[in-house]
């Protein structure tokens, strides 16, 4: 059986989850790079009709969305399952990764990653006043997801689960910015699981280079 491949950027969060979820099942993959440049390329928009990243195969099988790809990972290989079994906590995970997608990742990625992070990379300027726009928006969602987990162990419960895998490296990338910080001080449940998933083999060995 050929190793599952991600296409994407190391340093995108969606990539990361995919790899995340690939490391907690212990399955050894590939990574093909994929920069901005290429989103729009013949060959990635095979893989991806919509010129995102991630994008995913598995034995000639391909898939593309995060949270199709990291429910596959946990369908397709044994190991402990990053889906919970009871009902309420496999509804707060889906209703967690529901945030990080219509709420987290447009407020946070695109409104204060991408600007911060991103964009001098490329070569671009920094717009502050899109950051400081999007910054209340990224404080509810946080501040939501805080409430939500409580004092759980993990977000969703007793157990990691997909929405851990989701939600995790933004935070991780949110708390090296003074306003994450900041926030994560204000929210000491959030900021314990935080380290606790930072410290995971799975996050060790997936982190991109230079994080």
């Amino acid at each position: 059986m050929a190793r599952p491949i991600v296409y994407g950027a190391a340093m995108s969060p969606y990539v990361w989850s995919a790899r995340l979820a690939l490391a907690e099942k212990g399955v050894a993959h590939e990574l093909v790079d994929v920069g901005i440049s290429e989103f729009r390329s013949e060959a990635h928009l095979a893989r991806h009709p919509f010129g995102r990243i991630p994008a995913f195969e598995h034995d000639g099988f391909m898939l593309y969305e995060a949270q199709a790809i990291m429910r596959y990972v946990d369908e397709a290989f044994a190991a402990t399952p990053l889906q919970p079994i009871e009902l309420h906590p496999f509804a707060r995970m889906n209703q967690i990764m529901g945030i990080v997608d219509s709420y987290l990742t447009p407020s946070l990625l695109a409104g204060v990653l991408f600007p911060r992070f991103i964009a001098p990379r490329l070569g671009l300027p920094t717009d502050e006043a899109k950051v400081a726009e999007a910054l209340p928006r990224v404080r509810h969602c946080i501040g939501e997801i805080a409430r939500l987990a409580g004092a759980q162990p993990f977000l969703a419960g007793d157990a990691l689960s997909l929405a851990d895998l989701m939600v995790i490296p933004q935070i991780y990338s949110f708390k090296r910015l003074p306003e994450g910080a900041a926030q994560l001080a204000e929210l000491p449940a959030l900021a314990a699981w935080a380290q606790r998933m930072e410290e995971r083999q799975s996050v060790q060995v997936t982190r991109p280079p230079g994080f």
